[in-house]
């Protein structure tokens, strides 16, 4: 009889590959599942996991926690793979090497970036790979506006090399440039459909909550899935649309009924976390999402904003700095139910 190398007795063992679900005894061998079963299991070790989950590591793939502290508390909570996705850096080759050089206690992997690309080409950002100068530059007017069809060009073909140099996919921040061109959505898809990657969109307001939108955020991605046979991921759908997430849920419904891949994640939480620069925190428009700015927390200094000209000033001084954005009151009843 092989005698393994651990074995964890009494957990509940869940597997969805295989759509297990019930206590049995696992046992690792040179690190690797070697047997699992209801009977006793022989192995140098033994650990009695009564009342705990056996799974495989979980997939992070919204995680803008990119560094090896963050990435030591995500192995706590049983993460083994955190991927930056949603913003994406430029270019991944330098992400890759500093993460490799660095060491990291989890996989990792980057997705490029359609807002660092803008941002070098419009805001003359350093194409440094790092989520940190993204953050930086996300509330800054320069790369937000209208870039020439040349410039245009030129930011695909930032993103096309990038894909080239091992990118899992294209981050389309879209919602920090709401008043972007939708056709240049398009273009991002088309190449994303081009080379048989997905996209993975923060979303455009819903029209419902902002009418001056150009495109309705839900439709937009819809669209994009249905005419260029992009995969597009929507990226926390429930922030975006707040208490409209059903209508939003509809239009996703309908396009994959029709065969489009069009996938969603969501918080399972009423707050999210963002740059106070961001587009949508302008103290004008925080009534769109029905924030204000008591809705905000400075991370720097755990307090909430306390008014307009406070948000202001930290909005000109420190745009780049972290807020939380509480988007559903989860001691709310009706607002829980929308969670």
């Amino acid at each position: 009889m092989q005698v393994h190398d651990i074995v964890f007795t009494g957990g509940r063992v869940v597997d969805p590959a295989s759509g297990t679900d019930e206590v049995r005894n696992i046992a690792i061998t040179d690190g690797t599942v070697s047997a699992w079963g209801h009977d006793a299991i022989e192995a140098l070790r033994t650990v009695d996991v009564t009342g705990q989950v056996i799974c495989p590591g979980f997939i992070d793939m919204h995680s803008h926690g990119q560094e090896i502290a963050e990435q030591r508390l995500q192995a706590m909570d049983g993460v083994t793979t955190a991927l930056e996705l949603e913003a994406g850096v430029i270019p991944v080759a330098k992400a890759y090497a500093r993460a490799a050089s660095e060491g990291r206690p989890i996989n990792y992997g980057y997705a490029t970036s359609w807002a660092h690309a803008r941002m070098i080409e419009l805001a003359g950002a350093d194409p440094d790979g790092d989520i940190r100068t993204l953050l930086h530059h996300l509330g800054a007017p320069s790369w937000q506006g209208e870039p020439t069809s040349a410039q245009r060009a030129h930011i695909l073909e930032l993103i096309d090399s990038d894909l080239a140099a091992g990118a899992l996919g294209i981050g389309v921040v879209v919602g920090y440039a709401p008043k972007s061109d939708p056709a240049e959505y398009l273009e991002v898809a088309a190449l994303a459909a081009r080379a048989g990657v997905p996209t993975y969109t923060h979303a455009r307001p819903l029209i419902s909550m902002d009418p001056s939108s150009p495109v309705d955020g839900a439709v937009e991605i819809a669209r994009a899935a249905a005419e260029t046979g992009a995969h597009m991921h929507y990226c926390h759908v429930n922030s975006t649309s707040g208490a409209h997430v059903d209508q939003a849920l509809a239009v996703v419904a309908r396009v994959q009924e029709a065969g489009s891949r069009v996938t969603t994640e969501a918080y399972p939480y009423g707050s999210g976390s963002t740059a106070v620069g961001a587009a949508f925190l302008d103290p004008d428009r925080l009534h769109l999402m029905n924030l204000t700015t008591r809705s905000l927390t400075f991370v720097p200094t755990g307090e909430r904003i306390e008014n307009r000209k406070q948000l202001e000033h930290l909005r000109a001084t420190d745009p780049g700095a972290l807020v939380l954005v509480e988007f559903l009151d989860e001691t709310d009843d009706p607002t829980r139910e929308i969670l």
